[in-house]
Formats: C-alpha cells, sequence, structure tokens
C-alpha cells in the first residue's frame, strides 16, 4: 500500500479543484456527436427521387442526407445518375404504378432505384465488406411495424422486464 503526504494530497486536491474551475470558466465549444452541420449538396434532389420511390411524403431530412453521403462513397458517378434517375421518374411516372421495380430502357436507373429503396428500408448501404450501416431503428421497413413490432434486440417493456417470463 502506497503513502501519501500530506503536500502530495494537497497538492493534487488543489490541481483537482483547479481543473473544475477552469471546466467550468473557459467557454468550451458544445460537441455533437456524428452529427455534421455542413448542409450536403444535392439532397434536395435525393429527397424528391425518395418521396416517389417509396410513396412517402414524411421522410426524415437527416437520415436521407446520411444515406446521401453513404450513397456518394460507394455509388460511382451517384450524382449524375441521382439526377438521371430523377428525370426518368418525372417523366415517366407510370414506372412506379407497378407491381414490381423494373426500368425496360434504363437498367443503371433501376438499380440506382433499388439501392436507394434498400438504404431506406434496410439502412445499410452496400454489400460485404464495403457496406455502410446508416441507421437501424429509423429505418422505414421498422417504422412500418413500429405499432407492433419492437426492433430485434429492443426490450419490450421497461428496463429488465426481459428477465421475467410474460
Amino acid at each position: 500500500m502506497t503513502h501519501y503526504s500530506r503536500r502530495r494530497v494537497l497538492k493534487m486536491v488543489g490541481l483537482v479543484t483547479i481543473a473544475s474551475a477552469a471546466g467550468q470558466l473557459l467557454p468550451l465549444p458544445r460537441l455533437n456527436a456524428a452529427q455534421s452541420s455542413t448542409t450536403v449538396v444535392g439532397l434536395d434532389d435525393f429527397m424528391q427521387v425518395s418521396q416517389l420511390l417509396t410513396q412517402q411524403t414524411a421522410l426524415n431530412s437527416t437520415v436521407g442526407g446520411a444515406l446521401l453521403l453513404a450513397l456518394s462513397q460507394t455509388q460511382k458517378g451517384f450524382v449524375t445518375a441521382l439526377a438521371q434517375l430523377k428525370t426518368l421518374l418525372q417523366n415517366q411516372p407510370e414506372l412506379l404504378q407497378q407491381d414490381h421495380l423494373t426500368f425496360p430502357a434504363d437498367a443503371d436507373s433501376e438499380k440506382l432505384a433499388k439501392v436507394i429503396l434498400g438504404g431506406w428500408y434496410n439502412g445499410v448501404v452496400g454489400k460485404g465488406n464495403h457496406a455502410l450501416y446508416v441507421t437501424y431503428v429509423n429505418t422505414l421497413a421498422n417504422k412500418l411495424v413500429d405499432d407492433k413490432l419492437v426492433p430485434p434486440g429492443f426490450s419490450y417493456g421497461e428496463c429488465g422486464s426481459w428477465a421475467q417470463q410474460p
């Protein structure tokens, strides 16, 4: 067991007091975890295309921004392909009325549309080791059933309720 002198204890207490007072007095910037304050270029176009594809008007723009960033990192030429997909969907709205999402004239736009839908419904962009996980709870798949089901891994009641038999 180590014995500290009275002088050493007073020095440590003094340092802790000064450090805590400095932390209270110095204006430090507020830290926000995993939130970017910059606006994402092309978010409006992405949200319009997403609303057309999902046929839902109230999409979360924060999730949309994260999906847009992930898609720009994983898809080559994403911005130009998105503009082409937007033009295609606006010029031919009957493509979205089919039972299965198929674009006979443009296979690249069909692939991109399916990737965008997969991001919104699964929260994952890309495959394998290059997959980027964007969201889990805020996916459209979970939003559609949140009145009846709880996402896997979440407790159905208050904390610790899982330990008791139903």
